[in-house]
């Protein structure tokens, strides 16, 4: 027999066998489908969406919306692959804002359902509906009726792929996939209003509430997360990361309540549940998750959503900075509310202390000047709070944060006005020049190298100061004409930006080498480059930072230090604050 004969011969899919298979990528169970039509509920404007299931899903599902509807002349092109009204251009896949974007869901979902698309748009007086048979590929459109917005309907769905289907769970637990589904998308908008109905019986309905995000917190996570969860927002670098957070008493056995969304978009990132489940590394037992809703919003331009069909999963430009910043975001705001004693009282206690908290560390302005001198004034003579003063030691005790750079400590009787951002950068000086003195600075290598566009001449300063920069923990390689690849830093400046710190140490190198030890010039830049990501701080941050400050060589009985502290009276605090 001829082998030629046996070959297989290349040929085209038909393309509804194509389509199908495609959406095997999308649509992997009945949830799937109801997230792709809220994403394209929420893409079209609307502020009310209506999600109607019937058996679990296998019989079928609706979402209505009241947004601004699909252009009657591009009902049909709506179901084709491909087809999408939010890119045109490259530069818009380069910084998506929308949450669907791919032109498949639609598609998808006609090929293994009976589909109905119904809109009303303002183009037209009449809405219209398109029929898709994904069987026969036979579409109908036709005038309807309805208000301004879409409804699409997917009945039977896998009708046409039997294999698919007889992997479909109970209509019990498909309906649960897709109430998370509803809940995980309805902590994403809050000035959305939610209904979910199965059955013929209202199942959810969240009513917008922009303005009192803490009611759908309650109505998702419950009472008790709402009342005893911590309120956090933090900022930097350009990222905010703000949402709710369970204490350890809130944790669970599994990991269904950890709600992390990127600019709006639900993702199960393993970067950001890695600095999650860190940051909680000391407060968990093995075996407990952690439970949170916590919102990361950041330029659209550094991530890349087109990783994955289903626009679960997420890649950043900068993994490890994103990373960084959530672990020690939640590592501290963990620590605040655990030297604040939050949880040792009764729920009532806890809520209102809470309160109190959240107030004074998340949502409040910057502090009026008033409350500077009026906690002092309120001291009471002779009682515990001067029996406290008397044991510390140092700059004393920590009292108010004013500003993320600024706070006060109470020494004694006098209020010690400290610039935490110099104190900081001290302290961190301090440590690298013992490592370095020592020969022993701890390292930390890198996973993936950073690599820096530093320029010609900085990467003749690289070469020729190697040795240098080894010895104050900075492994450096040159890769290319322009290019450095940094392998190492120290430990010590893991939170750092290492593109910043290695752009102004090469900056400093002196073209010959000048007289003296240049390694104590580029400790100082090294520790000064951690000085802006210092964020409010909490009572528990400033003291640890004086116990930092104690350890070193400083001088801390002095009443002032040029640029580090500076001891005032109450009203002289005023004055320096409003001048």
């Amino acid at each position: 027999m001829d082998d030629k004969a046996t070959i297989p011969r290349i040929t085209e899919l038909p393309p509804t066998l194509a389509s199908q298979i495609a959406a095997g990528e999308v649509i992997e169970r009945p949830a799937a489908v109801v997230k792709e039509l809220l994403d394209n509920s929420i893409d079209a404007g609307a502020d009310e969406v209506t999600v109607t299931v019937m058996e679990g899903g296998h019989k079928l599902i609706a979402v209505s919306d009241n947004g601004h509807g699909i252009h009657p002349d591009d009902m049909e092109l709506a179901l084709r692959r491909h087809s999408t009204s939010k890119l045109n251009t490259q530069s818009d896949l380069d910084c998506i804002t929308s949450l669907g974007f791919r032109g498949e869901a639609l598609a998808s979902i006609a090929a293994v359902s009976s589909f109905l698309l119904v809109s009303s748009s303002a183009a037209t007086a009449t809405a219209w509906s398109l029929s898709f048979d994904p069987v026969s590929g036979h579409a109908a459109l036709k005038p309807a009726a309805r208000a301004r917005g879409t409804t699409v309907e997917a009945a039977d769905i896998f009708q046409a792929t039997p294999a698919r289907r007889k992997f479909m769970r109970s209509q019990s637990t498909e309906f649960l996939h897709i109430s998370e589904v509803v809940k995980r998308v309805a902590c994403s908008r809050f000035n959305i209003g939610f209904r979910l109905a199965h059955n013929g019986k209202a199942v959810l309905r969240y009513r917008a509430c922009a303005d009192n995000m803490e009611e759908r917190v309650e109505e998702v996570f419950g009472r008790r997360f709402a009342t005893q969860s911590i309120p956090v927002s933090y900022t930097s670098r350009g990222m905010k990361l703000w949402g709710w957070l369970g204490a350890g008493e809130l944790s669970r056995s599994q990991s269904d309540r950890q709600f992390c969304f990127v600019n709006g978009r639900a993702v199960r990132d393993r970067k950001i549940l890695h600095a999650v489940r860190s940051a909680y590394a000391d407060t968990l037992p093995a075996g407990r998750y952690p439970t949170c809703l916590l919102h990361l919003d950041l330029d659209p331009a550094v991530t890349d959503i087109n990783v994955h069909p289903t626009k679960s999963e997420i890649r950043f430009r900068d993994s490890r900075v994103v990373h960084d910043f959530i672990h020690i975001s939640l590592r501290d705001a963990l620590k605040a509310v655990a030297a604040l004693g939050l949880h040792e009282e009764g729920e009532a206690g806890t809520e209102n202390r809470l309160h109190s908290y959240a107030q004074r560390q998340v949502y409040q302005p910057p502090l009026q000047v008033r409350e500077a001198s009026l906690f002092y004034q309120n001291l009471t003579p002779g009682g515990p709070q001067e029996d406290l003063l008397a044991k510390a030691a140092g700059l004393g005790i920590p009292r108010l944060a004013l500003t993320p750079g600024l706070a006060v400590a109470q020494r004694n009787e006098d209020l010690v006005l400290l610039n935490c951002h110099a104190l900081s950068a001290y302290v961190l000086r301090y440590r690298l020049r013992q490592d370095y003195l020592h020969e022993s600075v701890p390292r930390r290598p890198l996973l993936v190298p950073v690599h820096i566009d530093v320029g010609r001449r900085r990467v003749d300063m690289a070469e020729q100061y190697a040795e240098l920069l080894d010895t104050v923990g900075l492994s450096l390689r040159v890769v290319a004409e322009h290019l450095v690849s940094v392998r190492e830093i120290p430990v010590l400046l893991e939170a750092v930006d290492v593109k910043s710190m290695v752009s102004a140490v090469l900056d400093a190198l002196p073209a010959q080498p000048a007289s003296g030890d240049p390694a104590e010039q580029l400790l100082a830049i090294m520790a000064g480059s951690l000085e802006d990501s210092v964020e409010r701080p909490t009572n528990a941050m400033l003291e640890g930072l004086l116990a930092d400050l104690d350890k070193t060589d400083i001088d801390t009985t002095q009443k002032h230090h040029q640029g580090l502290w500076r001891t005032v009276s109450p009203d002289k605090l005023i004055t320096l604050i409003n001048e």
